[in-house]
């Protein structure tokens, strides 16, 4: 019996160990970093920091889109959502936007308060919408004038009569539609986004401004805390000088790939 007890003792503190090691893994399981393949956003953040151009571009979102995290706003500056564009431009800043918040109040709270910024997109991407209008024949053509008359609005100058006209044109054809609600994807995510931004910022929010029509009440573009585009916006620092080099690189070579499809198409 006694020999009997003292084995049943000797099993239990080799298994107690293993047990525990059992336990701990289970908990760091629970605990991981990552729900879904998506990162916890403490953990989004974090990693933004380590990168200089996600730590520059985050503090500017924080100071240009501060009254309506704070509730102060509930409309979002043109200011705002430059700086969202310019979040997401950098390599860690996309996970910012598509991290989990986890059950953390204040994180669910910010990302809700932060909501109306963010660009009003349907689950069309941009690149099939850009296909759907290069197969139609009034949109490959309304499109084409649109890259020919929207050059100065590529490079980020100004965006002319003529460009604003093309783009009320544009959006009175179906098939265009979509290039307006698109969700930008794939590798040409950054010079879609950037396009998107500058096309905000110059055609819309520029003072002498057409009403697009679209009826939206969430974006605020009587910027009165800014009289003109503020300096944070405009100045690049230098490690981002690099990255806007191949941002408007790319935006050359992408339109010279869609001015060749429709060379065939017209």
């Amino acid at each position: 019996m006694a020999n009997s007890d003292s084995f049943a003792l000797s099993i239990h503190r080799s298994i107690l160990p293993i047990g525990c090691m059992f336990l701990v893994l289970g908990y760091l399981s629970v605990a991981s970093p990552t729900h879904g393949r998506r990162l916890i956003c403490w953990q989004a953040i974090m990693n933004c920091q380590t990168e200089p151009e996600c730590h520059y571009a985050y503090g500017q979102y924080i100071h240009a889109c501060g009254p309506v995290l704070n509730g102060q706003k509930k409309k979002c500056p043109s200011h705002c959502i430059a700086s969202l564009v310019q979040l997401n431009l950098t390599k860690n800043g996309p996970a910012l936007e598509e991290c989990s918040c986890a059950e953390d109040p204040i994180c669910m709270n910010t990302k809700r308060s932060i909501e109306p910024c963010l660009p009003r997109t349907s689950n069309t991407g941009c690149t099939e919408a850009r296909w759907q209008c290069e197969r139609d024949t009034q949109c490959s053509y309304e499109m084409h004038e649109y890259l020919i008359h929207c050059g100065k609005l590529f490079s980020g100058a100004t965006c002319t009569n003529a460009c604003r006209n093309v783009i009320a044109n544009l959006r009175k054809i179906p098939k265009a539609l979509q290039l307006d609600t698109c969700v930008c994807d794939g590798t040409e995510r950054a010079i879609c986004e950037f396009v998107k931004s500058s096309m905000q910022t110059l055609c819309f929010d520029a003072p002498m401004q057409v009403d697009d029509g679209s009826g939206s009440d969430n974006y605020d573009t009587d910027d009165e805390d800014f009289t003109q585009e503020p300096e944070y916006v405009k100045r690049v620092p230098k490690p981002k000088s690099a990255a806007h080099c191949v941002v408007a690189h790319g935006v050359v070579t992408l339109l010279a790939s869609i001015l060749n499809t429709l060379r065939f198409r017209l």
